[in-house]
């Protein structure tokens, strides 16, 4: 007996099945399997059982049966992400006849069993699913929303702005930021297109001093807080 996969979104590609037989002298021998056909192997696209019968010259003969599971790439349901906070996770929920296994963002992995990432910087991120019968890999992008607690604005091409994490024209697009001094004077409104805050303002460099953010989000959600600007 042996069990083997048929990979649904394949079709109408076929799968052989063979006899089992080692002997290379095939002609000592004749075949009949549940499809009828009498070849030492058979192609089939569709799950199922399948047996042939082999029987030798002398009479003696010996049933082999082969079963055909189905299995397919994943099917996303839902990507739940739990951010702004110090342990972010995502959850990944997929239906599909295959066995699947999860990487971020990565495509050659790894892959682990668990659905379930935590500690995920903030940003944004693809999701792979990999059908483990070799069906194939879907994917997904996901935000994960982060505020970044300062930056640096020298020109030496590390913190040199401030944006908020997780947003670009591809997710979150319609986000509005709002950056103020402590007073409470807007100094720049952002975009999730823009580069982010330079950390002027009529084109003047302001001092190091705490900033304080205000962003609407998309998806409805309104953050307010504060960052260090350090020169």
């Amino acid at each position: 007996d042996k069990d083997v996969f048929y990979c649904n979104n394949f079709f109408p590609q076929t799968i052989t099945l063979t006899s089992g037989l080692i002997d290379s002298l095939s002609t000592n021998y004749t075949f009949l399997w549940s499809t009828n056909e009498t070849s030492p192997e058979i192609e089939v696209n569709t799950p199922g059982i399948f047996s042939v019968t082999v029987t030798y010259q002398n009479g003696c003969s010996s049933v082999r049966e082969i079963t055909v599971s189905p299995s397919n790439t994943a099917t996303f349901e839902n990507i739940e992400v739990i951010d702004v906070s110090s342990n972010n996770t995502i959850t990944v929920l997929v239906s599909g006849e295959g066995d699947y296994e999860y990487a971020l963002n990565n495509i050659s992995g790894p892959y682990q069993d668990s659905n379930f990432f935590e500690n995920v910087p903030p940003g944004i991120h693809t999701i792979f699913v990999r059908d483990k019968n070799n069906c194939g890999i879907v994917n997904e992008i996901v935000s994960v929303i982060g505020f970044p607690k300062f930056f640096t604005p020298n020109g030496d091409g590390y913190n040199d702005t401030w944006q908020v994490y997780g947003v670009n024209v591809a997710s979150q697009f319609e986000s509005v930021i709002y950056i103020f001094d402590r007073y409470g004077k807007l100094l720049k409104q952002l975009s999730p297109q823009s580069l982010g805050w330079d950390g002027t303002f009529n084109g003047q460099n302001l001092p190091t001093s705490d900033y304080w953010f205000h962003v609407k989000l998309q998806d409805g959600r309104v953050f307010k807080s504060h960052f260090s600007l350090k020169r």
